[in-house]
């Protein structure tokens, strides 16, 4: 299979993921076929997508009729083996849940011809107990999106133990294609890259609090104004060199030592998850929500993942 030869995508599973991956390939031309078992699934993605182009259009960052051609270029199944058919490259998104993630594979590989590259957008399993599931892994591989799909640049593109080089470099070539910002994750963690990163922030979040250093409002501040403002331009390596390898050492020996090192989540998590207090999707978690708070919040969200690419993108060019 060669980049070229690819001008259909599969998507198994039409939630968060599942729309906002298939709005990215469609933006970019492809035509996609989005499946689901769950019809109810469909009525949200669509508005998912229509949301998001509404965004983009009122951005100016694509016009009014290419909204409407990229809305064409997804349609919808029901029917697990026609959702596959003439599309050269298929994706999972279906829950986290090994077993699950398995009998799709299974499945996939019963009805997919051989040269049908399959990746799994798993955003902490491993890609080769995934791959287990099937005869040929060499054809599987991960490719790991950021929520909001549709907006965030990054994709993961992660090898398992039996990935062909042929995949992975596919895999990668496909997301650059579709003005991604791929990266290799060259040896499987669990939390791949990503996530590593943000729970190992998690922890020593929730440790801070906990030890009543700061407040949940301020330590997100400290994130969004301090680290946060600096992270889209300069990495915390790059930040290193220009503050100093010997400082950040120095930092280092006496600093590591004080951080968290829990191994298990803290009891202030767990007694809000036992309150039924699960954060966005209830209304309740570190903070509280009401339903107009949280269509603001997703709208300004959205409004400032755009702004900010096309701002990276400006400096980049000047």
């Amino acid at each position: 299979m060669k980049l070229d030869d690819i001008n259909k995508i599969a998507i198994i599973g039409a939630g968060t993921m599942g729309s906002g991956i298939a709005l990215s390939f469609a933006q970019a031309g492809y035509e996609v076929i989005l499946y689901d078992t769950n019809t109810e699934q469909f009525d949200y993605a669509q508005k998912r997508v229509a949301n998001s182009l509404n965004v983009l259009v009122r951005e100016g960052v694509i016009e009014s009729s290419l909204a409407e051609s990229t809305r064409n270029h997804i349609s919808i199944a029901t029917d697990f083996q026609k959702s596959l058919e003439g599309a050269q490259f298929v994706i999972e998104t279906v829950p986290e849940n090994l077993e699950l993630k398995q009998q799709v594979f299974r499945e996939l590989e019963l009805f997919c011809k051989s040269e049908q590259i399959l990746a799994s957008n798993t955003s902490g399993l491993s890609i080769t107990a995934i791959a287990s599931a099937c005869t040929h892994a060499e054809r599987i591989a991960g490719m790991h999106w950021v929520n909001p799909a549709e907006f965030t640049p990054l994709v993961e593109v992660i090898r398992g133990e039996k990935s062909s080089n042929e995949t992975v470099d596919l895999i990668f070539d496909l997301a650059q294609k579709i003005g991604k910002i791929p990266v290799r994750i060259k040896k499987e963690s669990p939390g791949i890259g990503l996530n590593r990163l943000q729970f190992a922030v998690l922890r020593e979040s929730f440790h801070m609090i906990s030890e009543g250093i700061v407040s949940t409002e301020d330590l997100d501040r400290i994130m969004k104004f301090g680290l946060g403002f600096r992270y889209p331009w300069i990495g915390p390596l790059e930040t290193a060199d220009l503050g100093g390898l010997d400082v950040f050492y120095e930092i280092s020996s006496y600093l590591f030592k004080e951080l968290s090192n829990d191994e298990m989540p803290p009891k202030s998590l767990k007694k809000l998850i036992d309150q039924n207090h699960l954060g966005f999707k209830t209304g309740h978690g570190f903070y509280k929500y009401s339903d107009e708070d949280r269509d603001e919040i997703i709208r300004k969200r959205d409004l400032y993942f755009i702004r900010q690419w096309e701002l990276i993108n400006e400096v980049k060019k000047s």
